[in-house]
């Protein structure tokens, strides 16, 4: 009886599913994207969430959507790990800025594309519009590291902290429904034409993004 193909997986199937060999991220994937998709990209994840959370300037979206293309599942693992990375950073941002208001502020306005024009105005919508402003624009381009710096006259740790976890997390399931979509439409091609398409993809769309972006931001 011959055997019919496999259907598409589910992320949890996947994300679950161990390597074999010839599978992508398995024995005979190139040694980079075994990292990519195993631990080392995981914790690769959680410390770019947390970097990014304090004074980096990259999103951890780049590193997780790659992951995504090859493997949906273990891109939403790496999401998770992002966003438990940021809340983290949350944490400390936070701390800093509550010890040292005028220290922690200035550090998160001297980081690149970031400056007075972005944490301003997020300071008048503190009072405005409190906690809910977290939530309203997920692609609004506000760091998170701005909001950390900001909620300490406005909210206490622990709200601070319960709030990011979602709020981070909408922001964040964006990217990777994107790129989610490109790995189901990449099944139905050939192996090697899908690899290339998906990372010329990813490669194109954050050079954009981020193009647009820092101009926007100089």
């Amino acid at each position: 009886m011959t055997e019919q193909p496999a259907g598409p997986r589910s992320a949890v199937e996947d994300a679950g599913r161990p390597f074999r060999a010839g599978a992508i991220g398995g024995a005979e994937a190139p040694r980079w994207q075994r990292a990519l998709l195993g631990a080392p990209g995981l914790w690769l994840s959680a410390l770019w969430g947390f970097l990014e959370g304090t004074l980096f300037f990259v999103v951890p979206d780049v590193l997780f959507s790659l992951t995504t293309v090859f493997s949906r599942g273990r891109g939403l693992l790496q999401l998770g790990a992002a966003v438990g990375g940021a809340v983290v950073a949350g944490g400390v941002m936070y701390s800093w800025a509550a010890a040292d208001p005028h220290a922690a502020r200035a550090a998160v306005v001297a980081v690149p594309f970031v400056g007075e024009k972005i944490v301003a105005p997020v300071e008048h919508r503190w009072d405005d519009e409190g906690a809910t402003m977290l939530f309203e624009n997920p692609l609004s381009g506000v760091p998170y590291k701005v909001y950390a710096v900001t909620a300490p006259p406005r909210m206490s740790l622990g709200t601070f902290l319960l709030a990011s976890v979602p709020a981070r997390a909408e922001r964040m399931t964006l990217s990777w429904v994107v790129f989610a979509l490109v790995a189901w439409w990449r099944t139905a091609r050939d192996e090697h034409k899908r690899r290339v398409a998906a990372i010329r993809f990813h490669i194109v769309s954050w050079t954009l993004l981020y193009a647009v972006y820092w101009t926007v931001n100089v």
